[in-house]
């Protein structure tokens, strides 16, 4: 009987033994599994992010382009009681502070309490005195369809769009883009900003959309890129036309965006 035992015991601890081995390999094996599909689960949902920055730059872009209509020029920045709203040309048409927004960028934490630049990944925050609230987005308007000329476009009042008439190449002129600031006026001589995480609002030009917001991970952009190479990444870009684009990087100037915009036979570097 003792001799039956002990065979018995025996061949139990090798059973146990052998369940254990499967149940690390089943561990394993779902451990590889889950290593393969995060960046494929990953990569969906930043697709799925982009897709709704493109619904919201449509809805901005068509928003802008009745209130054109209405009153000749995309966003008037003068003489307007809540600047803010009419900057966007959403006070009377799609006053929804959630399309402002980017869903691929997240509001800063700790919220800060005056005006703060945007990144890749994160919402710019913007206090317009005498405003007493706080905005928060992730897209810019192209500052060359102003009503009137401030900022950026001193140097070059020419370059004014203030009138929808004025307007050379509506498919090709950007309205509203993905950014780190509320709004920018790029020039044919601008370099990209070799910072594709933060970008910089030091210039007024392209350095402020030159994010890796989409077509690759926001988080990750790089913040020293040597500008010689093909800029990575891309952004979303609302036309004068209503549409909206997917634009690469490295594309951005072969876009209209001021009268009489010349491409450059070569990006600047």
């Amino acid at each position: 009987m003792r001799s039956r035992w002990a065979l018995t015991a025996r061949r139990n601890r090798v059973t146990v033994g052998f369940t254990l081995i499967e149940l690390l390999v089943v561990i394993a094996i779902i451990g590889i599994l889950a290593a393969l599909l995060l960046p494929v689960l990953s990569a969906a949902k930043r697709r799925a992010h982009q897709v709704q920055c493109v619904n919201n730059l449509r809805q901005l872009t068509l928003a802008s382009f009745v209130y054109a209509t209405e009153s000749g020029s995309h966003a008037a920045y003068t003489n307007s009681v809540n600047p803010a709203s009419l900057w966007m040309g959403t006070e009377y048409y799609a006053n929804q502070n959630k399309i402002f927004i980017c869903p691929t960028t997240q509001e800063p934490v700790p919220m800060p309490a005056d005006q703060t630049s945007g990144a890749a990944d994160l919402t710019w925050v913007w206090t317009y005195p005498p405003m007493t609230n706080t905005i928060t987005g992730s897209y810019a308007l192209n500052g060359w369809l102003y009503d009137t000329v401030q900022f950026g476009a001193e140097d070059h009042p020419e370059f004014m769009m203030s009138r929808q008439s004025s307007i050379q190449r509506p498919s090709q002129t950007p309205v509203f883009c993905d950014a780190m600031w509320v709004d920018l006026w790029p020039l044919e001589t601008d370099p990209p900003c070799p910072d594709l995480y933060n970008g910089s609002r030091a210039d007024t030009g392209m350095t402020r959309c030159t994010l890796l917001r989409h077509a690759g991970n926001p988080a990750g952009a790089p913040r020293d890129f040597d500008t010689a190479q093909r800029l990575p990444g891309a952004i979303d870009i609302g036309m004068a036309d209503g549409h909206v684009e997917l634009v690469a990087l490295e594309n951005l100037w072969q876009y209209a965006w001021h009268f009489n915009w010349v491409p450059p036979p070569s990006r600047p570097q």
